[in-house]
């Protein structure tokens, strides 16, 4: 007698396992068993064994570890709820995934071209970590013990704690004046989509509080919105005031949208906010910049390199 087959109650959720079958398949038995038998090795031994992976394994393993692998389930992070998923990015499983991964290879890559060092063994800071969906993507370049992040809300720190993130966390300000890691330099300090929601006057100070903690070889990498991203703000896009946006971009390099949120020292610093690279050359003289790239996965983000300004 054949077995019922279980059908999933609407679409979506239908989407979301077939999503998750195929991110279960792309971990192949051999890779789980090897990586089992070095966490009962040694919790050292298996995130060694983690960086001999590429970033998607890594990152489609630690979406749903199963059951049968006690010891990795032990010491690697549990994933965050769907919920927290879209509350944070508005995307979650698969489509998250893709995002994640296809911007730590470009950091990771990016690194490498502009340093020509690799990133294993060196410090790295994730400011505004979130719920660290990049910092547990990170374990497939760097030992937890060289992973930092950063927040202002306190709230990311909580979903981080209860997930098991395997990295130093800790709170930082809406606007900063220093980090919350003192007297330690970063190789490697990224911010993805931060910059894209900052005021101008929060950006800059996340910048300055940023250089006091890059190492002098050390880059950062940002992500920005062009001119482009107001015809796609589902707030502006179609209005006259996309066109004053894209006006302002235009000619001052930065527009801003502020949200309806409670001010920070009389400035709204959280928003929507659009950065050309031009404005970077001219405006943010602490930082020289060396380069961008793009992921089709994300294209409404562009990825910048930057590193200190020599004095």
């Amino acid at each position: 007698m054949l077995a019922a087959m279980k059908i999933p109650a609407t679409y979506d959720a239908w989407i979301d396992a077939r999503n998750q079958s195929h991110i279960e398949l792309f971990v192949e038995q051999d890779v789980l068993t090897s990586l089992e038998h070095a966490a009962q090795q040694s919790e050292s031994q298996l995130f060694q064994a983690l960086r001999a992976y590429p970033v998607d394994v890594v990152g489609a393993l630690l979406m749903n570890i199963p059951l049968q692998y006690p010891a990795l389930r032990r010491y690697l992070p549990s994933m965050a709820t769907k919920e927290v998923q879209l509350f944070w990015t508005g995307a979650h499983g698969l489509a998250l995934l893709l995002q994640s991964c296809a911007f730590v290879r470009a950091v990771k890559d990016g690194f490498l071209r502009y340093t020509g060092n690799q990133l294993d063994g060196l410090p790295i800071l994730d400011y505004g970590c979130g719920w660290g969906r990049l910092l547990r993507l990170m374990l497939a370049v760097s030992g937890p013990e060289h992973l930092f992040g950063c927040d202002p809300w306190h709230k990311s720190l909580e979903v981080c704690d209860a997930n098991h993130m395997r990295a130093n966390i800790a709170l930082s300000d809406y606007l900063p004046t220093d980090l919350p890691f003192p007297g330690r330099k970063f190789s490697l300090i990224y911010a993805f989509s931060v910059f894209t929601h900052l005021s101008e006057r929060a950006a800059g100070a996340a910048l300055s509080a940023c250089r006091k903690h890059i190492a002098d070889n050390g880059v950062m990498v940002i992500t920005i919105r062009p001119a482009s991203y107001w015809d796609k703000d589902t707030e502006v896009s179609g209005t006259p005031k996309a066109e004053e946006l894209k006006r302002i971009h235009t000619e001052k390099g930065f527009a801003f949208v502020p949200h309806a949120r409670e001010a920070v020292d009389g400035d709204i610093t959280y928003g929507d906010t659009s950065i050309s690279p031009d404005y970077i050359r001219r405006e943010w003289t602490d930082w020289e910049l060396l380069g961008t790239d793009r992921v089709l996965q994300d294209p409404n983000q562009t990825i910048v390199f930057l590193r200190p300004a020599k004095k």
